[in-house]
């Protein structure tokens, strides 16, 4: 089964399932949740294709004088990817936490 959806490299909202799984797995509120933005595109886990999904924050690229239009921007960025994850064909989403440790930001 091949997964479609529009512009990969297009910032969009996160999708629903995902911001469920985020507020249940990290206890995130939905109001931070709505903040954020992500990048989706093709990808495999455990060999089965997936919607592969790059969480960051406007607002910290904005904190930081950068501006993230395209998933390429976001990878010469890593410091602003704050979770990864995706959703298998089945509609199941999985994320994991990025975000680098405070002690390490302020090192940077």
């Amino acid at each position: 089964m091949r997964l479609h959806w529009r512009n990969e490299n297009e910032a969009k909202r996160l999708p629903r399932t995902i911001q469920e799984y985020m507020r249940r797995r990290f206890g995130l509120l939905p109001e931070y949740l709505e903040l954020l933005r992500c990048f989706e595109y093709e990808g495999r886990v455990n060999d089965k294709q997936v919607r592969r999904i790059s969480i960051f924050s406007p607002n910290k690229a904005r904190e930081q004088e950068l501006l993230i239009k395209t998933r390429q921007d976001l990878e010469q960025h890593p410091e602003l990817l704050f979770y990864e994850g995706y959703i298998d064909s089945q509609g199941n989403a999985y994320a994991a936490d990025r975000r680098m440790p405070s002690s390490r930001l302020k090192a940077a």
